[in-house]
């Protein structure tokens, strides 16, 4: 069971913070699970929330800031007493240091429908400029966009997010006839053993997120569960089987 440190060693470190995904390299995960939105100029930024008011104390959000406005901004303010100053990081500055070293969980993060395709080709056109497709996990709730991201990667491995309820239900409806999907990255509720055997049929691999506690852990993993996508991956590692 491979263990993605979820924004990160974001248990610890500022999340979505390049201090975070290498403390998560340096204790051994597999890999990194981060989200990306586009500035103002169509800059990719790593960071979750669509405002910056959470994670760096400024209003603002992340589409109306020019990524000049938004690498002065703290990445660090939620845990400001330990970690002093860490900036939002871009794409290219994740690629640029961690290449191809373990896998990173691209997940594609708007709500806005005019700026969402523009996302997804710049993510498309960084993954080309840096080669790097093979570590790539690219992610995202909306369908459409793991189908243009696999039409300019025909390797690229693509994963399709769910949420438990009816907010997640168009996703898992996909499950059954979607030859675009490698992985499912359900919510960890949804998670049985029956599903884990129905999707590995299916060739798809099963990434539950977001799986903290070290009973969940145990129990996905004796389930065969391909991956979990964790806050705290040294934990995760305690459990992973290998």
């Amino acid at each position: 069971m491979k263990i993605l440190a979820h924004r990160g060693y974001s248990s610890v470190y500022p999340e979505n913070t390049l201090l975070a995904f290498r403390k998560a390299f340096e204790y051994g995960a597999d890999g990194i699970e981060f989200d990306v939105q586009l500035t103002r100029d169509n800059e990719v930024v790593v960071i979750h929330d669509l405002t910056t008011d959470r994670t760096t104390g400024f209003s603002a959000a992340v589409e109306d800031l020019t990524l000049s406005e938004i690498s002065r901004l703290n990445a660090c303010y939620l845990k400001q007493d330990l970690f002093p100053r860490e900036p939002i990081p871009t794409l290219e500055s994740v690629f640029s240091e961690f290449g191809t070293k373990f896998l990173l969980n691209v997940e594609i993060k708007t709500r806005n429908p005019k700026r969402v395709g523009r996302l997804v080709d710049r993510v498309i056109e960084l993954i080309s400029r840096y080669g790097n497709q093979e570590k790539i996990i690219f992610s995202s709730f909306n369908f459409g966009d793991l189908v243009k991201a696999r039409n300019a990667f025909p390797d690229l491995q693509t994963g399709l997010i769910a949420d438990k309820g009816l907010a997640g239900w168009t996703a898992r409806a996909f499950f059954k006839h979607s030859i675009h999907v490698d992985a499912v990255h359900p919510h960890m509720d949804l998670v049985t053993a029956k599903f884990v055997q129905n999707e590995h049929l299916c060739n798809r691999e099963v990434r539950p997120w977001v799986v903290n506690g070290s009973y969940d852990m145990m129990r996905f993993q004796r389930m065969g569960v391909d991956a979990i996508i964790t806050d705290d991956p040294v934990l995760g590692l305690v459990y992973s089987g290998d």
